[in-house]
């Protein structure tokens, strides 16, 4: 039986995603041809680890680096890239991913068995973020360097151990404090340990897929349900190629630490589908034409009654993502700009905005954004409308 609307089928309200790739309204929106590559990907079997390796080839010629890996999402490849470096040195490196997993038992000594292990990841402190997490369900220990609000290249050096330390570890942000990266692959080389950055934000140009291993990054995780739009359970690791074979023989359909991350034949097709669409567009990402939607969007708003909206840029001077910025003034629109936020959430459709972005500057507190990457002309429209309608206009 084929249903036509399953999440009517469910009870389940629909939304309008007006906020941009965040996981827990689905991520993107993938390209018909990424159904379509899925759907034909279902009608046969193959071997995972060798659909797994030829999508890593591709992943590998899209980064820029010597090999690759596809993932059930960007977390799921942070921990494979935490396995990789904690295992970097042991027996496990003698083994190649095919056939019977009978390394099954080294693979396994994570994330409990750490002895004699190297299980620490140096972080800046002030670079920390909750999707560390994953290094930890590695069997990783985070070292923090500096404090909450700066770290110099002196606490990056005592915070390295030459007999415990796996690795240092950095998350890419639209908004940088710290030591920057270019100085950290520096000193991590010097100290002989490679260098994992959590790219899963990353948004456009094209051209952000290969600036890590450009510059010298052992092992890059990316998320392949953001911009890359593909399924929102999928995920890039690329690096190094021995970093790379580690991650793998920790992955599933092995029986390491990647385990539980299962990715479907379906999903590895899907994201490759849409890896190679999106690099078939321009370098900008679609810029242009997600820029003048935001200025669209805005100008209609800005004529509302009580609601000042202007464009800003995610990425700061690079102005990497347009957003449309939404104020509501409660004595002449009779909505605070929360009350707004939380107004279009619990309408029918929800629309999903995001309240006091965080990727923006302190001073704009108090402001939801609407993000038009994902966004239909149809959506739009219903978007200016329920906001209009939502001011009693």
């Amino acid at each position: 039986m084929i249903i036509n609307d399953p999440y009517k089928a469910l009870g389940v309200k629909k939304a309008i995603n007006a906020a941009g790739t965040l996981t827990r309204i689905g991520g993107s929106r993938s390209p018909p041809e990424v159904f379509k590559a899925m759907e034909e990907a279902s009608k046969n079997f193959v071997t995972i680890a060798e659909l797994q390796t030829a999508a890593g080839k591709m992943i590998a010629d899209a980064t820029g680096a010597e090999a690759g890996l596809p993932t059930a999402g960007g977390s799921t490849s942070i921990l494979l890239a935490a396995a990789a470096c904690i295992m970097k040195g042991t027996e496990l490196e003698e083994y190649e991913p095919k056939g019977p997993a009978v390394w099954r038992k080294i693979a396994q000594r994570l994330p409990l068995h750490t002895e004699g292990l190297r299980n620490e990841f140096v972080v800046q402190r002030c670079n920390r973020d909750e999707y560390d997490h994953a290094v930890q369900i590695a069997g990783g220990r985070f070292i923090d360097a500096g404090t909450e609000e700066d770290c110099s290249e002196k606490d990056l050096m005592k915070a390295f151990n030459p007999e415990k330390t796996a690795a240092y570890y950095y998350t890419h942000k639209s908004t940088q404090k710290g030591v920057p990266l270019e100085k950290i692959v520096e000193i991590a080389h010097r100290n002989g340990v490679p260098v994992i950055v959590d790219a899963a934000t990353i948004p456009p140009p094209r051209s952000g897929l290969t600036k890590f291993s450009e510059m010298g990054v052992d092992l890059a995780c990316f998320s392949g349900g953001k911009t890359l739009a593909g399924p929102n359970n999928s995920g890039l690791l690329s690096g190094r190629a021995d970093l790379i074979k580690l991650a793998h023989l920790q992955s599933y359909p092995f029986e390491g630490i990647g385990r539980p991350s299962k990715m479907s034949r379906e999903t590895i097709v899907g994201l490759i589908t849409a890896l190679n669409l999106y690099l078939e567009t321009d370098d900008s990402g679609g810029f242009a034409e997600r820029e003048k939607a935001a200025f669209y969007i805005s100008g209609k708003l800005d004529a509302i009654p009580g609601i000042t909206s202007y464009v800003d840029y995610i990425g700061g001077e690079a102005k990497t993502n347009p957003l449309t910025c939404v104020k509501a003034d409660k004595t002449e629109y009779c909505l605070s700009t929360r009350e707004l936020f939380d107004a279009l959430i619990d309408g029918e459709p929800s629309i999903v905005t995001v309240y006091e972005p965080y990727f923006l500057l302190e001073n704009y507190h108090g402001l939801l954004s609407v993000n038009p990457q994902f966004l239909s002309p149809e959506e739009i429209e219903i978007i200016i409308n329920r906001i209009r309608e939502e001011g009693g206009g």
